[in-house]
């Protein structure tokens, strides 16, 4: 018996089916039965009305995008668990260090807190302020003459009174004041607190006790 030749000039073969299982939805499987169901298309069209040569190369051009964009698919998701590897690593290198996150809050370790802000323009004179988890201020620094851009100050747990403040979380506010007396825009406030763990559960995440669990994107600074 010979074996029959489609009208691509390609060789078919056919298979019976064990009907125990599923045949698995890949690329490749998909790409094999539209080839299968094109050939005996080929082989089956009306002589008197043969399929058109456009079409034929419309159904190619289909079944490749499809092909494509299944394998750029598996590729992005290859790439997506290497960018968590990667930071995964780095985020675990950030464990006893100190991050930084937009906010208002601060962690006192006992030692020092770090309080970073942004300014739209030069100021004659800065005032931040540390509160409590009351509100009560426990200190004020004033700080003159601070450029356009990020500016940070540090705080070394002393209060107003002369004493020294327990370590724990407190809020921060910051006013800024320009050479004639008016206002400048504090455009944003970083709070600092230390990293104790990282989380990977559907992400890479920092925990701190100060600023709570951190999405590793939102971390503007570490130290």
């Amino acid at each position: 018996m010979t074996t029959p030749i489609d009208s691509l000039g390609t060789t078919t073969t056919t298979s019976g089916s064990s009907g125990t299982g599923a045949t698995p939805a890949t690329a490749e499987a998909t790409q094999d039965r539209f080839l299968t169901l094109l050939v005996n298309q080929l082989k089956n069209q009306d002589p008197l009305n043969p399929m058109d040569n456009a079409q034929v190369t419309t159904q190619l051009a289909q079944i490749s995008t499809v092909s494509g964009i299944d394998k750029l698919n598996g590729t992005m998701k290859d790439m997506s668990a290497n960018l968590l590897d990667a930071q995964s690593v780095q985020a675990a290198s950030m464990i006893g260090r100190h991050v930084a996150a937009a906010g208002d809050k601060v962690e006192f370790d006992g030692t020092t807190a770090q309080m970073g802000f942004t300014l739209d323009a030069l100021t004659s004179k800065t005032v931040v302020q540390i509160k409590d988890a009351k509100g009560n201020v426990v200190d004020e620094q004033q700080l003159d003459n601070l450029p356009a851009g990020k500016n940070s100050v540090e705080w070394n747990g002393e209060t107003t009174d002369g004493g020294t403040a327990p370590p724990g979380v407190y809020t921060f506010t910051v006013t800024a004041l320009d050479g004639v007396g008016g206002k400048t825009t504090v455009d944003k406030t970083f709070g600092y607190a230390r990293v104790d763990s990282v989380s990977l559960d559907g992400g890479v995440t920092v925990n701190t006790a100060g600023l709570g669990p951190i999405a590793f994107k939102d971390i503007a600074e570490v130290i």
